[in-house]
Order: C-alpha cells, then structure tokens, then sequence
C-alpha cells in the first residue's frame, strides 16, 4: 500500500477554479463519459462532448444541483453547480478510482489504487493506506492522523466513502479490506477471507454508523448499523455488477451493472435503466439523488491496454533467473501506460539519490526567492555530472541531510522512500523512482520550469563512463537524462539507473534498481535487459 501523492496541484485550493470542464473536453457526439440520469435526477452534462480521459467515478453536489466526474488521471471534470477545486495530474503511476464529496459540497477526495488520498478544496486529509504517509498532506488539506484507525487490506483500493459530517472516511480494497481514518469507525470487513468475487465498492450508512460492500457479483455485506435488503449474490447476472447507491434513509439501495442494469432493495424504488439500450461504453458509476427521487449511472470508456507487453514472460523468466533482485518501472508518457516488475521492492539507491539531493537544494532555492550559487551550481554540476560524492556530501550537509530530503520525497510522492543519514543508504523503489523522474519531466507545483530545465540539463550531460543503463539500446538523437549509482552493499552489489529518454518516436520513464549482484557489470547487464526490452516494446509501432 502507498502513499499521499501530490501531483500536478501547484497550490491550495480554497476557492474553485472555474465550473464546467471546458478544457477537458472537445465537441463531438455524444460518447464515453455520457451520464444518464433517471428519476428526477437532472443532466448538467456533458453535453454533446467527449471526455479525453476514461472515466471511474461520480459524486453528486449535496443539493443534487450538480456532480463530478473523475478519470483514472486524476482529471475532475464539474458540472451544474458542482465547483472545481482541483484535479490530480496526469499521467499517474496508479489509476484513481473514486471520489467523494464533503457534506458541504466545497471539497472532495481523489483516491487511487494504491490507497493514496489527496484532498481539495475543504476536504481534510485523515490519512492513506501507506504506513509511512504520517504528516503528509494532500494539496489543500490538513493532516490529523495518518494511519488507519482499524482493518486492513490486501488488494488493490477499489472505492471510498467519506462519513456524513466530512471528519473522515473510508477507503475499500478488493478484497473486502477496510480502512477508516478520521473519525470514521471501522465496523468490519471480509479483508483476508476468501471471496468468490472482487468488492467493487463501499457506501456508507446515512448516519455514518456502518457501511455496505458490494461485490461484483452482486453481493451485499453490510457491516455496523447497515441494515441488509438483499442482494444478487449467487445468482447468474448478464453483466458484473459496478458499485451501489443508498436510499436518503438508508433503508433500501440500488444495485448497478455495468450493461446499465438497475436493480431496486428495500426502499429504493426503480426509476429506470439501460439495459438493452445501446451504450457506447459499459456503465463505471452510479451516484443517487441526495433528493432521493432519482439516480445518475455514467457510461465510462474503456482504460487504454498496452498494445505490448513489455514484461513478457520470457523477460520475466530471464529476470528471475538473474542473481539478486531486480525491479523495475517503466512509463510511457505517450499514452500513461505503466509497465512494472516487482516495483514495490526496496533497494538502497546509491548515487541515484543525488537527484533527489538537487531537488532539495532547488526547492529550497525556490523558496527563499534567490538563485542558486555559483559555488552550488559547480557542486551540482559535479554531483550529477560525475557522480562526485564529496559534492554530494557538501549538498546534504548544506540543504539539512535526511529531514530536508525526506520532505522533498513526500511533496513529489515518494513515500515509499527513506533518506538514510549515509545518504548513499536511502531506501526506494521503482516506482518511486519513477514518481521522481515524472516531477523532473511534467510540469508540477512543486519543482518550476527553471528547476526541471536544470536538473534534465545535467542529467543529459553525465560523463561518458556513467552513460550506460537505461540508455541501452537508444538511437543517436535520442534524448537520454540519467542517473546511475553503483556500490557494492552487503555482499553484493547495488547497481541502479533512472532516466527519460525521448526521440526516436518515443518517450518513456525509467527507473531498474538492482541489489546482490555479483559484480558492477553484471548489474549493469540486468538493467540492459529490461532497457533494452523497453526500447523494442515502446518504439513507433506501438
């Protein structure tokens, strides 16, 4: 599980940035993204548009004057009187895959399959599924606690829901694991049990005092002072089930297929639904009229699958076949697809922390207004260019060592990463590594378009013995930034390289960390295999 990422929000939020999603959109026919309202619930859009990105999830304004529709990009789009507050940047190492409002309809949450949390407008921050998220903060949020108050889980984050009066909320994984922060009390769970079917989804009681999962096969679990009204569970249904709406007294609920099927328990009455009509995509939300007469289902579009395998099984074998560990992220910036193997394993990143060393320093610069030094911007240039480890040690030493970078980790997502105070000892992962190389690439809130300029400057310019790694396999007139570490640790060796590389009619991310290698070179020979696969998988035919 993960962390609270903040990306692509430059600031806090108090106010909304604008209503509607007209930067988001293009005109066309009606299509992916459609939201399909039944009952006296009202269509506020989009109207004649297509969404670029997919959509995965909904939720309605209190007054059911609006709602907002988020993609797996963190990409919120507004509509009626739903405001916008923020959105979570793209691309994203993990898909987001719900929202929820706050009661007074001045904020929501984002959060993704990893079980990070992040928080806009007046939506507190109340902690993630990453254990070493504590004091992180989300853009715009506060931070009161930041582990889970009970339950766990272990599968991906599925779903949250937020309790009535906005002081926490919960987040569901697939296998019916729980996880309540703030205020919100965990009332139990299916986490570590044997299911038939994935949970989909969590909704909360109206009262806050329980909640009820719902799987993809229709089954209904409800947990506290959620009362059980039925369910599809076991029997044959033409389409899985996608998620669940409750009544306004919570004594009934509705039951959502992805062919647009409906179907009504308890008190809940049948406004209508889409089955049998023709749908450009299967339906990914539903959310009820807080009025209680009506519901919205949306249609979604279909997340883009890799046109290739990157890690094929014959790559894998070969991997696991390689002394040590190897793990590895790979991101193509063309379309958001992330390719991965074992990219949650921690390694010691040697001199590759050097970047993170430079991301310190030029925050710390941006802050205070002034420019670097001439006598740091010679160090930096010698930490990234050589690899100069006494220039390394004069820049931790000056920018405030572990603490200082930490605090860069967590402002640019990489909570799985811990800055050790021999800095050369840092622990990370892939995927962390990758969350770095993306802030050095996109446009962010945290490191300017001066910072980013300079640290890619050097990174394009390492001396020629450190040109190897992810560069593997790249054409002349490609543009490779990169950074290597080597050091032999624990009766091995810790060999690493990170790096974008674009032309050639690709642009990707990279990040292989490898540790108990026999020698340096043979390090180095495992992140050409993945390097080099990821050169052939991710070039113009594809």
């Amino acid at each position: 599980m993960a962390f609270v990422l903040i990306h692509g929000n430059p600031v806090s939020r108090a106010a909304p940035l604008r209503d509607g999603a007209a930067s988001l959109v293009r005109d066309q026919t009606a299509a992916p993204g459609t939201v399909l309202p039944f009952g006296d619930a009202r269509f506020f859009g989009p109207q004649g548009k297509e969404v670029h990105a997919p959509v995965v999830a909904m939720a309605a304004t209190p007054d059911g004057g609006g709602y907002w529709l988020v993609g797996p990009d963190g990409a919120v789009l507004s509509f009626g009187d739903a405001h916008l507050y923020g959105s979570a940047g793209s691309p994203r190492l993990s898909p987001i895959v719900g929202i929820a409002a706050t009661p007074d309809g001045h904020g929501y949450w984002l959060v993704d399959s990893d079980g990070s949390v992040l928080g806009f407008g007046d939506a507190h921050f109340y902690g993630s599924a990453g254990a070493t998220s504590a004091g992180a903060t989300s853009a715009g949020a506060t931070s009161a606690g930041a582990s889970a108050l009970g339950g766990e889980t272990t599968g991906s984050v599925v779903g949250m829901a937020a309790t009535p009066d906005g002081g926490g909320y919960w987040l569901v994984g697939s296998d019916g694991g729980v996880l309540s922060f703030g205020d919100a009390h965990f009332y139990g769970s299916t986490g570590g049990k044997p299911r038939h079917s994935p949970i989909v989804g969590i909704t909360p009681a109206p009262g806050g005092g329980g909640y009820w999962l719902v799987g993809s096969d229709g089954s209904v679990l409800s947990f506290g002072d959620a009362h059980y009204y039925g369910s599809t569970g076991g029997k044959p249904l033409h389409a899985p089930v996608i998620g669940m709406a409750p009544t306004v007294d919570g004594r009934g609920y509705w039951l959502v297929a992805s062919d647009g099927s409906v179907l009504s328990f308890g008190d809940a009455h049948f406004f209508g639904s889409a089955a049998g009509k023709s749908l450009a995509e299967p339906v990914v939300a539903v959310s009820a009229n807080p009025e209680g007469g009506g519901y919205w289902l949306v249609e979604g579009e279909r997340s883009p699958t890799p046109a290739v395998s990157l890690f094929t099984p014959a790559l894998d074998a070969a991997l696991n076949q390689r002394a040590g560990v190897v793990s590895a992220a790979v991101l193509d910036l063309r379309n958001g697809n992330l390719y991965t193997y074992r990219p949650g394993v921690e390694a010691i990143t040697a001199s590759v922390v050097k970047v993170q060393i430079l991301g310190t320093l030029l925050v710390r610069a941006q802050n205070t207004g002034q420019p670097l030094s001439a006598a740091d911007q010679a160090l930096a240039t010698d930490m990234i260019e050589l690899s100069d480890n006494d220039d390394a040690t004069d820049l931790w030493n000056e920018i405030g060592g572990a603490p200082a970078v930490a605090a860069f980790d967590r402002s640019v997502g990489m909570l799985a990463t811990t800055p050790n105070l021999s800095w050369g000892l840092t622990t990370t992962t892939a995927a962390d590594q990758v969350k770095l190389l993306e802030h050095l690439v996109e446009p962010n809130g945290i490191l300017s378009d001066a910072s980013r300029a300079f640290i890619l400057q050097l990174m394009e310019h390492v001396a020629p013995f450190e040109y190897w790694g992810v560069s593997s396999s790249t054409s002349p007139g490609t543009t490779v930034a990169l950074k290597n570490g080597w050091l032999p640790w624990g009766g091995g060796w810790a060999v690493n390289s990170i790096g974008w590389v674009d032309g050639s009619e690709r642009n990707y991310l990279i990040a292989v960390l490898t540790s108990g290698s026999p020698n340096e070179a043979y390090g180095i020979s495992s992140i050409s295999m993945v390097a080099d696969a990821a050169w052939a998988a991710l070039g113009p035919s594809h």
